[in-house]
């Protein structure tokens, strides 16, 4: 059996159920091993999201459109149901209902059924009347957060794709381009690498008061010389996400921008240095945010998060967090430097918490300057 889908019925009889259904695109993914397309949103030939349907002995099936009939999955039986027509009229919803209903009867879904209660649309839940609807989200996200052999593969490419998007980043800046540019070399590269187009979230901005914000899109500003820029790509690549971030000034780095990049690199260095297993995770948070705070900067961001299948999953470095880093666990660190005179700095690299440590899984490094 392949040991996400173990995992995933541990979480189902840990959540007191003897059924899940998942509805959400990292959820699908991790559970059955399709891969949702999710760049143009919710598709206007979808009657409702993709649902999976996973039983405590072992039983699999997946309903999606027929516009997906062949995506990979390892579901044991899959049913498309019509979304796309164009010689004849056809009633979306109705067909992704109707199918819905057949499945769940086929399989005799019932009794106590955990579900993803963010992302499990009213149109199922009607179906579920006389059962119990339990939440999975405790059980499913404590399962999903030490990862398998074969998900630090696919993280350690995402990053690696993510880390090619950096370095096009670092390399092809220069004043006088427009935001929008430098970020079409950086999809390129990223996309390049994968040999695919990649669904892609993140923040390219530059300027005193972009960067000192710390997040937003790119837009058609023009790059000026003396500009502190952030860049923090995070593609998904065959279902799983990369994360990075990197920060520079245009130009020779001023002494206030060298000084932020510094707070922010001894903070990342740090973690580096003392993230092992059983290291309480609000404790770590604490301690970057002390060597921020002692030269003077504000902390306004978490100071990272766990990476899987979902971009942001649990355990988030914060404060209030009392988990503790477990071996196989895959975070990303991104503490952050801001100063409203200067701008602002974060900078990212992907960990993956090791039995004595923790490895690096990105390969470009951090500078000051293009």
């Amino acid at each position: 059996m392949e040991e996400r889908l173990a995992k995933t019925i541990a979480a189902i009889k840990e959540s007191g159920a003897d059924w899940g259904l998942f509805t959400s695109p990292d959820g699908i993914a991790y559970a059955l091993g399709h891969v949702c397309g999710i760049e143009a949103g919710p598709s206007p030939f979808a009657g409702g999201p993709s649902l999976g349907i996973v039983g405590t002995s072992g039983e699999t099936a997946l309903l999606i459109t027929n516009l997906e009939m062949e995506t990979a999955s390892w579901a044991d039986t899959i049913v498309t149901y019509t979304g796309f027509s164009y010689q004849e009229p056809t009633d979306i919803f109705e067909n992704y209902l109707t199918e819905t209903k057949a499945l769940l009867a086929r399989f005799g879904v019932g009794g106590r059924i955990a579900v993803e209660r963010h992302a499990l649309p009213a149109s199922i839940a009607s179906l579920l009347d006389g059962s119990v609807a339990l939440p999975i989200e405790p059980a499913f996200r404590r399962q999903r957060a030490i990862k398998t052999a074969t998900e630090i593969g696919l993280l350690r490419e995402a990053a690696l794709t993510a880390s090619a998007g950096q370095k096009a980043f670092l390399a092809s800046t220069r004043a006088g381009m427009r935001e929008l540019e430098v970020f079409a070399a950086i999809r390129l590269a990223m996309e390049t690498r994968a040999g695919v187009r990649l669904p892609m979230t993140g923040d390219l901005i530059s300027g005193r008061e972009r960067t000192s914000r710390f997040m937003g899109w790119p837009d058609n500003r023009i790059i000026e010389t003396g500009d502190p820029l952030i860049c923090d790509l995070a593609p998904r690549v065959a279902g799983y996400w990369g994360d990075s971030c990197a920060s520079a000034m245009i130009g020779q780095a001023s002494e206030g921008f060298q000084k932020l990049f510094s707070s922010a690199r001894s903070a990342l260095d740090l973690a580096i240095e003392t993230i092992r297993p059983g290291l309480v995770i609000g404790d770590l948070d604490a301690a970057l945010q002390a060597v921020i705070n002692s030269n003077g900067y504000s902390y306004a961001h978490h100071s990272g998060h766990s990476i899987g299948t979902g971009v942001h999953e649990w355990p988030r470095i914060v404060v209030y967090e009392r988990e503790t880093l477990k071996e196989d666990m895959v975070i990303m660190v991104e503490p952050t430097a801001l100063d409203p005179d200067v701008g602002g700095v974060r900078l990212e690299y992907m960990l993956q918490v090791t039995a004595t440590g923790c490895e690096i899984l990105t390969d470009f490094e951090h500078r000051p300057d293009f």
